[in-house]
């Protein structure tokens, strides 16, 4: 039978062979005769699928003929046969395998795809294999098999004609959307056309319906999409998507139809995606601007509708129907920039028909499945924030339902299910409602195990859960875990739901967790560096790790090198010390901060006065050093199970100048604030403090925080008593806010800081502990610590010049005279009360881009002035020497230098992985910022001077009227870090 069917079929193949050669002609020149551009999107007739049985051509060279244009997909062959050229080889085997008309795929990819081999014995099933798995590759348009005798079996051929490449997609008259935007819809709804993909008219049209969509989305309803196809020889093609886009339709008119409990105004709120933009809840702003119509935008909208009059009590309203009706607008009447351009455009006016029901009280409840819990009708008002009579709400019954979850979890129960059903009585408006739960089995935790954490110590991990082996699956502490992680830092941000794989024993109802974390760069290294002409250079450089050998371990150190300032410090924190839950660590600096009057008095100024001072003699110059070293050692100890720490911190610090003028000596020496180390602090200035404190943080992140926040709040005391020569009280307070803006991903971020320092014991705070603002890291529209109470203090003035009546410099022994008198002194003191507030709004870019808007406000200030005084035995020696000038010791303060400084802009934030900190460009503006001039207060009496001449001189001198330019209106600035 078999050899039967085989003869028959032998048969047809040779009838093929006189046969179809005219067929296959007749084929080639029907291919060759259609046009080379087609749209396909058209109907187009399919053509046949391949044929085996075409006949051989008269040479090996001559291939199959080619399609003149992209073909429509081919069906699938019902059969593969072998057309055979006449004679019969020595041996029924196979001599060799040839592939003809492949010019992308490789021969050996093809010779891989088929399973007869050389050498193996011809079989015609076989061969119907090969040609089957070829066809099936999807890589060609035609195929066929052709076999031919050689000296020692047979030659087989598969002749194939390989489908075109697509080699460019372009986007012709989109201007609404980016070609990324559209990238992005076709990944979306998985199109799968790509640039070398091959051609494939399906994946062409469902690509050209996306776009209509897309473009319908951005409020073209009329849009056009025409792909063109363009042959690039030898077998590619170039395809163009026409886009005519059309009028852009906006939303026009609203009307809402049917509603008698709330105004039009209060349901279209709920309209989230249709409703205008504005100012919310505004009298006249809150429909400024309309937005685009998307219809399928509309049917969202009328569910949000429902939802919210049933979120208000109205169970049973529904929105019964809507009409779109589309009108011209524009081009006539009054036309105002921005707010009514009024271009020719559409207008689509949207009315929606609302059924608004009755409103439904809580008549009763009752629970079904609860077990855990004996009374569950006491659950209900807690949970659900609803008692019997209360307006049914749906929102609260969605609350409570997460609510009621929560509280399961708590216990154990982590597959607790609750199904509500609703019995509403339209008579009397009455609600029953049942609940039916599922409560699951009470899991305990068998397990716990890590994954991810290549250096990390598993111990450090695990101290931070708030469950541990053996205990109930609590779901509220498994969520508190995962935060007090990424308070961490050390991993990239876990999420509760995801952070884990949880598997379940429902025989032992135990639960194994294994946590996966993802390690981030724990190194942070930031340069920093400066040069100017006036202000001298600087260079600075800091490294800290955050988990120090995988153990939770801070170690930092940092240091600058200046002309002005050389600063060294190293800090360590042990965040368990002993393996206990306590927070040790210590912090070690030193200091040496060079004062220039003439370089301080040019930066002032905002021009170079150096060599101006140099002249006057160095020696009347305000010239030292100063140098300062110390250290702080603290810990701290968590409250049980809270985000809150108590600690307790030791620092000393000494402080001591070193002058290197006559007239510094004399600064130092008589014109020092009372009561700092005796009389002046050329004899040291040493503070011994201790600060008991207390935070709570629950912030998410500690450098790319969404939601939390952090109270920080300390009283630092210095005194004598304490090994010291200072006496001070500084209370602080710091708070910070984070939470989800607008949208999401969006971030709302509020810092709020207070400080105050003062004296006690009859001894005020010394200069150096006093507070300066501005900068990147409080106030951010001015320069680092140029905010200051500016402030006159009493002195005296050795070198002003005697002159002659008539104008000539007077001499003796040929050396020119000089004469002392009272001045008032211009001091940049710091302030004793000082309070900064910021605002931030994160608005992620894209990564690791975020743009932030931004509005900060600080005070700095004296509030108590009475401790910024000389010592009195300086007054009385410069009021023996100038009677007339009647110093009382007390300061004089500019008008003007305590008022708030405010500063608002924007800031391009870039979230680096090995710094770990945000690398930051801002633009401030300063609305409000101290602007005037100096100008001390004239004590010198005129009869004092010798002859008018002199005192006029004197008078330009130490009554100059400076300006005072420092705070500018706007600030640009690159820098490292985050203000909070």
């Amino acid at each position: 039978m078999m050899f039967h069917r085989l003869g028959c079929l032998r048969a047809w193949v040779l009838c093929s062979v006189v046969i179809l050669p005219v067929v296959g002609v007749r084929q080639a020149a029907a291919q060759n005769q259609q046009t080379p551009q087609q749209q396909p999107s058209q109907q187009q007739q399919p053509p046949k699928p391949p044929n085996p049985f075409e006949a051989v051509p008269q040479s090996k060279e001559e291939e199959a003929p080619k399609p003149a244009q992209p073909p429509a997909q081919p069906a699938a062959p019902a059969a593969a046969a072998v057309v055979t050229r006449p004679g019969q080889p020595p041996q029924n085997v196979i001599e060799e395998i040839q592939f003809r008309g492949a010019r992308r795929v490789r021969q050996d990819t093809l010779q891989s795809l088929i399973f007869s081999k050389k050498g193996d014995p011809l079989d015609e099933d076989t061969l119907h294999r090969d040609f089957m798995q070829l066809w099936n590759s999807q890589r060609f348009d035609d195929l066929r098999i052709e076999r031919e005798p050689g000296k020692e079996g047979w030659i087989i051929r598969f002749v194939v004609v390989e489908r075109p490449v697509v080699r460019t997609i372009k986007y012709d008259g989109n201007k609404s959307v980016s070609e990324s935007d559209i990238l992005d819809a076709f990944k979306e709804k998985k199109v799968g056309l790509v640039v070398e993909s091959q051609y494939d008219p399906n994946k062409v049209q469902r690509a050209r319906n996306v776009l209509l969509d897309l473009l319908a989305a951005h409020g073209h309803l009329s849009a056009k999409v025409d792909p063109q196809l363009r042959r690039v020889p030898p077998s590619s093609l170039e395809l163009t998507f026409k886009i005519d886009e059309g009028p852009k339709v906006k939303v026009g008119e609203i009307d809402i139809v049917g509603n008698t409990a709330f105004s039009d105004k209060d349901v279209i709120r709920a309209m989230k995606n249709l409703h205008p933009f504005g100012i919310p809840h505004s009298i006249l702003f809150e429909s400024m601007f309309a937005k685009t119509y998307d219809p399928s935008k509309l049917d969202e909208d009328k569910s949000r509708v429902q939802v919210f009059y049933q979120d208000h009590g109205y169970f049973t309203a529904r929105v019964t129907e809507s009409m779109v009706t589309m009108r011209k607008t524009g081009g006539e009447g009054m036309h105002i920039p921005l707010f009514h351009p009024n271009k020719p455009g559409t207008a689509a006016d949207v009315s929606i028909t609302v059924e608004e029901g009755k409103l439904y009280h809580l008549n009763n409840i009752t629970f079904t499945g609860v077990k855990f819990f004996r009374t569950p009708e006491a659950l209900m008002t807690p949970l659900f924030q609803m008692a019997k009579g209360d307006v049914f709400s749906t929102v609260k019954l969605r609350k409570g339902l997460e609510n009621m979850r929560k509280l399961y979890g708590d216990f154990g129960f982590i597959d607790f299910v609750a199904e509500p059903s609703f019995e509403p009585m339209a008579d009397s408006g009455q609600m029953d409602m049942s609940l039916s739960v599922d409560e699951g089995h009470q899991f305990f935790v068998r397990r716990i195990d890590f994954s991810g954490n290549l250096t990390t110590r598993d111990k450090i991990i695990r101290r931070q859960l708030l469950i541990d082996e053996g205990q109930i699956f609590n779901n509220r502490l498994w969520e508190l875990s995962i935060l007090r992680l990424n308070q961490l830092g050390y991993f990239d941000p876990l999420k509760a739901e995801d952070a884990a794989d949880i598997k379940r024993d429902t025989k032992t109802n135990t639960v194994d967790i294994t946590l996966k974390v993802k390690e981030r760069g724990k190194n942070a290294i930031q340069l920093n560096g400066g040069v100017s002409g006036i202000a001298g250079s600087f260079i600075g450089a800091s490294y800290s790790t955050a988990n120090f050998l995988g153990l939770g371990e801070t170690l930092s150190l940092s240091s600058q090198l200046g002309t002005r300032l050389r600063e060294v410090r190293f800090g360590f924190t042990e965040p368990y010390f002993l393996d206990h839950a306590v927070q040790a660590g210590f912090t070690l600096y030193i200091q040496r901060y060079d004062y220039n009057q003439a370089q301080e008095a040019s930066i002032l100024a905002g021009t170079n006065l150096i060599s101006y001072y140099n002249s006057l003699g160095t020696q009347n110059l305000l010239n030292y050093i100063q140098n300062g070293y110390g250290g702080t050692v603290f810990v701290s100890y968590p409250l049980k199970r809270s985000f809150a720490r108590l600690g307790l911190s030791y620092g000393y610090n000494i402080s001591n100048l070193k002058t290197l003028t006559t007239a510094a000596t004399n600064y130092f020496d008589y014109l020092d604030f009372e009561g700092v180390g005796g009389p002046n602090q050329l004899t040291g200035i040493r503070t011994s403090t201790v600060t008991p404190s207390y935070t709570y943080n629950s912030i998410n992140n500690p450098i790319n925080p969404s939601g939390g926040r952090s109270v920080y709040f300390a009283l630092a005391f210095s005194g004598s008593e304490l090994g010291g020569n200072v006496n001070t009280i500084q209370p602080t307070i710091d708070v910070k806010y984070f939470r989800p803006g607008l949208k999401k991903g969006h971030v709302i971020g509020m810092h709020l800081s207070a400080r105050l320092l003062t004296g006690y014991g009859g001894k005020v705070a010394p200069p150096f502990s006093r507070y300066f603002m501005g900068g990147e890291n409080d106030v951010r529209g001015f320069n680092i610590w140029t905010i200051s109470p500016i402030v006159y203090l009493p002195s005296d003035v050795a070198s002003i010049q005697v002159y002659n009546n008539d104008g000539s410099i007077r001499t003796q022994k040929g050396v020119p005279l000089t004469m002392t008198v009272p001045s008032y002194q211009v001091t940049f003191p710091g302030g004793d009360t000082n309070v900064v507030g910021n605002f931030e709004y994160r608005i992620p870019i894209v990564g690791p881009v975020t743009l932030a808007i931004f509005a900060d406000a600080g005070l700095d200030k004296l509030l108590f002035p009475g401790q910024l005084k000389q010592n009195s035995g300086r007054i009385a020696q410069l009021n023996e020497e100038f009677p007339q000038a009647g110093f009382t010791g007390n300061a004089y303060i500019q008008p003007g230098s305590q008022k708030i400084r405010t500063s608002a802009g924007l800031e391009l934030q870039v979230l680096m992985p090995v710094v770990n900190a945000p690398f930051r460009v801002y633009w401030a503006y300063n609305p409000t910022r101290f602007e005037g001039t100096l100008q001390a207060p004239i004590v010198a009496d005129k009869s004092y001077f010798p002859n008018a001449t002199t005192y006029n001189n004197a008078i330009s001198s130490i009554g100059a009227v400076l300006p005072y330019s420092v705070e500018r209106s706007a600030m640009f600035r690159f820098t490292v870090g985050r203000t909070f």
